[in-house]
């Protein structure tokens, strides 16, 4: 992306080269646009083609706030195997799962299948024993050499739990295929604090919690089971 000589913003794509007559500023379509775009791992045109609109207004959907007529958003989310109100934000302030079931059996994934679902990092949550009870807290986390690795403030709850026995966990739903899995991770938690390792962890991870604040402390789960199933629409 380049500012031109009349002051507009030149988006380049691999095919051809767009001067929009200001800067990009997207909106919530276009940030979910885009993003499930690029969990399907679909180019522009691909997706332009499948909703029937040229890649020149999609481009333009993903970088500014957009209002498609109801036929265009549902094709839109034909094209991205979603729903339009998905697409929208809708039910963003409700717990997903409300489609009724049965949907499928659940099946045991394997432990390698396991790792590879935990491999990106991402979400999940993290749970142990606290003096007031069982707590399950949401966390971010990356994979490091096998181990699950978290980043919290030296004051926090999870600190203070740091170097006890926990359980982790993850999962994805897709509520449009009506398919999702969860893996659980068992072990036993280490606050990370050899100076050496902690040099390598803040070099080697990106890991940048949601939270504001300061995540100055790094906390590693070495797993001892690891344990997960899918569901699939029959």
């Amino acid at each position: 992306m380049t500012v031109n000589a009349a002051g507009g913003v030149t988006v380049r794509t691999a095919r051809k080269t767009w001067d929009w007559p200001a800067a990009p500023d997207p909106g919530d379509l276009s940030r979910r646009l885009a993003a499930r775009r690029g969990e399907l791992r679909l180019s522009l045109r691909q997706v332009a083609v499948r909703a029937g609109v040229t890649s020149r207004y999609l481009e333009f959907l993903e970088n500014f706030p957009g209002q498609p007529d109801p036929g265009t958003l549902r094709r839109l989310a034909a094209a991205l195997c979603t729903t339009p109100a998905a697409l929208l934000g809708g039910g963003g302030e409700q717990p997903p799962g409300h489609h009724p079931g049965p949907v499928g059996p659940l099946e045991r994934l394997s432990p390698a299948e396991c790792h590879r679902l935990l491999a990106p990092g991402g979400l999940g949550r993290v749970a142990f024993n606290a003096a007031s009870g069982p707590m399950i807290l949401p966390v971010n986390y990356v994979l490091v050499a096998a181990a699950i690795v978290l980043r919290t403030g030296t004051g926090s709850l999870i600190g203070g739990h740091g170097d006890d026995p926990v359980a982790f966990e993850t999962d994805h739903l897709d509520e449009t295929l009506l398919s999702g899995w969860s893996v659980l991770v068992r072990g036993q938690a280490h606050r990370v604090l050899q100076p050496g390792e902690v040099r390598h962890l803040r070099e080697s991870c990106d890991l940048r919690p949601w939270p504001a604040g300061e995540h100055d402390l790094y906390v590693k789960i070495v797993p001892t089971h690891i344990t997960g199933r899918r569901i699939r629409m029959t």
